[in-house]
């Protein structure tokens, strides 16, 4: 099953009974072979590895600064639900 780099928040589905899940842009998935096809389809996600797309020229493959930068964001997000600077001290207060 092909990794995913959810390009645009979109519902994907897993082909399970979850259904559709609500997911953020940024986040990487692991999804069926069709619902990659349409999430690429859609402009929502592009592949992770050069390997899983379908296009020789790697259309849609997400590049390693793409790849890094989504990655940078979930830092970040996991550190501001803790409370803390992306930093690694704690947020400041709000004024």
């Amino acid at each position: 099953m092909p990794k995913m780099l959810v390009t645009d928040a979109c519902i994907v589905n897993y082909g399970d009974d979850r259904g559709g899940v609500a997911e953020p842009s940024g986040k990487v998935v692991e999804v069926t072979k069709d619902t990659a096809r349409d999430l690429i389809a859609a402009n929502r996600a592009l592949y992770v590895a050069k390997t899983d797309d379908p296009d020789k020229r790697g259309l849609y493959t997400a590049s390693a600064e793409m790849i890094k930068a989504a990655a940078d964001m979930r830092k970040a997000a996991a550190a501001a639900e803790k409370g803390q600077d992306p930093a690694g001290g704690p947020t400041p207060p709000a004024q």
